[in-house]
């Protein structure tokens, strides 16, 4: 087997790093161009793709402007990628003062954010280095270190609170951790964080709309 001196095995991270960063700034700035010039120049044409884009992306659009059940699952699904970070409870007590049924939006909003984790666990399994770098190494390595202190209940607790629970999922991911315990313990804190929500909201309505003893 080759042996590889120190300097050598840097002289290649270095250059596998640049590597990473001249394919990932091209994705970007394909991206940027390409939705450049979807709007600037073919979101008119009348051609069979473009048409069917528009459909789909001014259906999502007015969906989500509206609030209506399926714009909230769309913010759910979107919000829950690990990439994306949107203030979902936020949001959630936004819909609930529109007038939104609570029975009708945790289980919309736990079925968007469900589908969006498994995307993020299983960009975690089978790019692992790849997620290490996107979420930075920094972020990994603070919230595995409180994943392996406080086990299943860092799973809770990162769902229930406030926390960036979106990349807990890919971190779990990376490291193969039991899809089972993830899926239980990431659903219940979710549940759990918007019925808590969901009660605390009913009851400030409660007290302000019921008469005064006066009355």
């Amino acid at each position: 087997m080759k042996k590889f001196s120190p300097s050598s095995i840097i002289a290649y991270n270095k250059e596998h790093k640049k590597k990473f960063l001249i394919t990932t700034f091209s994705i970007i700035m394909f991206l940027i161009v390409f939705g450049m010039l979807y709007y600037l120049f073919f979101k008119n044409l009348d051609f069979f793709l473009v048409n069917f884009l528009n459909f789909l992306f001014d259906g999502i659009s007015v969906e989500i402007k509206d609030l209506s059940y399926l714009g909230i699952f769309y913010i759910a699904l979107f919000g829950g990628f690990f990439l994306i970070f949107m203030p979902l409870e936020v949001i959630f007590i936004t819909a609930l003062t529109s007038g939104k049924s609570a029975l009708l939006l945790i289980p919309t909003y736990l079925l968007g954010i469900f589908i969006a984790y498994n995307v993020n666990y299983f960009i975690g399994y089978k790019l692992g280095d790849f997620s290490k770098k996107l979420i930075t190494y920094k972020k990994f390595y603070s919230i595995k270190k409180f994943v392996n202190k406080y086990g299943t209940l860092a799973i809770f607790i990162f769902n229930l609170l406030p926390l960036p629970s979106q990349p807990l999922g890919t971190i779990l991911g990376v490291f193969k951790y039991n899809i089972f315990k993830f899926y239980v313990f990431f659903i219940l804190g979710q549940l759990t964080k918007y019925i808590l929500i969901s009660v605390a909201y009913l009851y400030i309505c409660l007290l302000y709309t019921s008469p005064s003893p006066r009355d």
